[in-house]
């Protein structure tokens, strides 16, 4: 009787101890690691924006997608502006969550696909509008994925989707006649609706299997190191996949709807994949081919830009911006008072954050080794116990 409670005490402290113990694989996830990000339903919208047809700026299927968009984010608001620009009628469409919360993260991506296949190998289809799956449908269809997700985030700050529309129609000898709809924007807000605005980020043509991303100029350079960041984050402190995708080295030059955006002041840069194919020049590949349908993007690819981004929300590695490049005196692109360095767990921002992360993984270590130590004394000491009761029972004592 006395071995059968012994050993009943046993299981129950090295039970706890061997659920602990086993679970040092399962570790807390880090903040900015439990995503949810789904780059197969991302991949699904490419599939329907393109089934709609070509997303010429004042078409029926240009009008269609608008109007699927708004039907599917409920709760958010929703307000369109129209301009006339070039001949052309163009509807920027714009979606808020938590509007009045104030220091506002704005996603954008065009819907809008291009009226001309003008690098098509065929010349005979030149004048052909084109699919626009990747330069187009992938950048809405993160933003239509991370929509479903932003409500259950409890941020504390507006975030605003930004369709734009008339990006992709300009001629490339003239650089003003591209990203429309975004200059139409910016040339009519005011100085404090811009103030307001923490980062742009712009999604573009980020859905080529053979993902390459690397800096793109112009660029709020606080937003890029973050978003740097955040990419070798993902891998090496998330395993979410690993960061060969992203070139280090590279950067790219375009005129992109984040240049109006950091023309009146506001952090801007754009995540794009400029070269659209296995071993595509600059703007080369697929770019402004019938070849941009659907089968070209990949659901992986589109997971790794929404994970990025969705990641970055969670984190708040897009707020902060405008206080910290105040706060860089010297240009050094490094805070100069660390006590001014927001305060994430798990994100590498500008040389700041990293410290506080070691610093948390460093007293999360002491803890496990303190609690390891007397878990084990806890087992010797149980064990033990039982091996003299049986011992003793053995001899007849006790």
């Amino acid at each position: 009787m006395r071995i059968g409670i012994a050993a009943i005490l046993a299981l129950l402290v090295v039970s706890p101890a061997l659920t602990i113990i086993g679970g040092q694989e399962n570790v807390q996830v880090p903040l900015g690691c439990q995503l949810s990000f789904d780059g197969d339903l991302a991949n699904e919208s490419v599939q329907f924006q393109t089934s709609l047809g070509p997303r010429v700026p004042g078409s029926t299927a240009s009008s269609a997608l608008r109007e699927s968009i708004k039907a599917n984010l409920t709760g958010w608001d929703i307000s369109e502006s129209t301009h006339h620009v070039d001949g052309m009628v163009l509807t920027n469409l714009f979606a808020t969550w938590n509007k009045g919360a104030g220091s506002t993260v704005m996603l954008a991506a065009h819907y809008d696909s291009r009226a001309v296949g003008d690098k098509d190998w065929n010349e005979s289809r030149h004048d052909e509008p084109i699919d626009g799956a990747n330069d187009g449908a992938s950048g809405v269809a993160v933003l239509i994925e991370l929509a479903r997700h932003i409500p259950a985030m409890n941020l504390t700050h507006e975030v605003t989707l930004f369709f734009t529309d008339g990006e992709d129609q300009g001629n490339d000898s003239i650089v003003a006649s591209w990203a429309l709809g975004a200059k139409s924007w910016a040339d009519n807000i005011t100085d404090t609706e811009a103030d307001r605005i923490e980062s742009f980020i712009l999604v573009d043509m980020v859905g080529d299997s053979d993902l390459t991303l690397r800096k793109v100029l112009p660029a709020n350079d606080t937003l890029w190191n973050r978003t740097e960041s955040k990419i070798r984050f993902l891998d090496e402190q998330c395993d979410l996949g690993d960061s060969s995708y992203f070139d280090p080295n590279g950067f790219d030059y375009i005129f992109d709807d984040h240049v109006p955006a950091y023309n009146r002041g506001i952090p801007a840069i754009d995540i794009i994949d400029t070269r659209y194919g296995e071993n595509a020049s600059f703007l080369g590949g697929h770019h402004h081919t019938h070849n941009d349908t659907a089968d070209k993007v990949s659901a992986e690819s589109l997971q790794k830009v929404g994970y990025i981004i969705e990641s970055g929300l969670l984190t708040g590695s897009w707020l902060g911006i405008r206080s910290f490049e105040n706060n860089d005196l010297d240009g050094d692109g490094l805070a100069d008072d660390l006590d001014d360095c927001p305060t994430i767990w798990g994100d590498d921002v500008n040389g700041c954050i990293f410290e506080v992360s070691e610093a948390v993984s460093d007293s999360q270590d002491s803890s496990d080794l303190i609690v390891g130590i007397l878990l084990l004394a806890c087992i010797i000491l149980v064990w033990g116990n039982l091996a003299w009761l049986i011992f003793a029972d053995n001899r007849g004592e006790g």
